[in-house]
């Protein structure tokens, strides 16, 4: 049974994940843009260090654990770097995930503008063998399925505030998607489907009380994914010294999700916990992610 099922991960696992995962499978993205847009890549003017890990669907067989670091910081003037690796192990599909990002300052009267690109490369592997079991060793498809999949892709954005209140973010995910290896790749229409993630956002600052709250809504549409809305309300105390917040998800998965936050220093440390809003969360135990930050000034 156990080698029936790798096989089924060989034939469709690859296909059935979307090319932009980090995009669509992280909350935190409303302390670390960088997730999932390019053009906040060091928008802050510091450089910065974050580690995150995510587990998907708890205490369900074979679930996700996720894990990856990003870094940010400035190169030059109104330039910024960033680099991010993640690895993720969904029961015997491992995917690899690296990408450097690139950014553009742009400011002007009552706006701040970053404008970015990525580069990044994803490889799928299957951690199965098809040494034993009722499959065809010599199957083209399944030993091309095992040895797993490799692409490049290029992503862009922009990220910025206007007037020192309105958050404005839009990104294009695999804009550029290519097979890599000796084979050509094979195209579908769905493949060329157009990716977008658009969020835009309030800043309601009361520095009497010493607090900002900022709701925002974020709309996705990813490849492989229905388009989702993601409603959030997040507030920080003190300069960001605590931080905590509500996220709602409406899509292929209607998602509750709760955030709490603090910064001691230079360290800042994020959990939330998120489950589903339908069936199959009485399956598992939620989805609990923890990102650990450094900013280096």
């Amino acid at each position: 049974m156990k080698k029936l099922y790798v096989i089924f991960i060989l034939l469709i696992g690859i296909n059935v994940l979307s090319f932009s995962q980090q995009r669509y499978i992280y909350s935190h993205y409303l302390i670390n843009p960088v997730l999932l847009n390019p053009g906040a890549t060091a928008f802050q003017g510091n450089q910065k260090l974050f580690l995150n890990y995510k587990n998907t669907w708890a205490d369900h067989p074979g679930s996700p654990k996720t894990f990856s670091a990003s870094f940010e910081g400035p190169v030059a003037n109104k330039v910024g770097l960033g680099a991010f690796v993640m690895s993720d192990n969904f029961s015997a599909l491992q995917t690899l995930k690296a990408q450097l990002s690139y950014s553009y300052n742009v400011k002007g009267e009552g706006f701040d503008f970053g404008l970015g690109f990525t580069t990044e490369y994803i490889g799928y592997k299957v951690n199965g063998s098809l040494s034993d079991g009722p499959a065809d060793k010599n199957d083209p498809l399944l030993i091309a399925r095992q040895d797993g999949k490799q692409y490049f892709e290029l992503a862009i954005g922009a990220f910025g505030v206007v007037q020192d209140k309105f958050q404005v973010s839009l990104c294009f995910p695999s804009l550029v998607r290519t097979e890599l290896g000796d084979n050509s790749p094979t195209e579908t229409k769905e493949e060329k489907e157009f990716n977008y993630i658009l969020g835009v956002g309030y800043m309601i600052k009361m520095p009497e009380y010493k607090i900002e709250i900022t709701p925002s809504l974020y709309v996705k549409k990813l490849w492989k994914y229905n388009t989702m809305l993601d409603a959030n309300l997040l507030f920080s105390f003190y300069d960001n010294r605590f931080s905590t917040g509500v996220m709602y998800g409406i899509g292929d998965e209607g998602t509750l999700g709760f955030l709490i936050g603090t910064r001691l220093n230079k360290f800042n440390f994020y959990y939330s916990y998120d489950f589903a809003l339908k069936d199959f969360q009485t399956y598992n135990n939620g989805s609990h992610e923890l990102t650990v930050g450094y900013n280096f000034r």
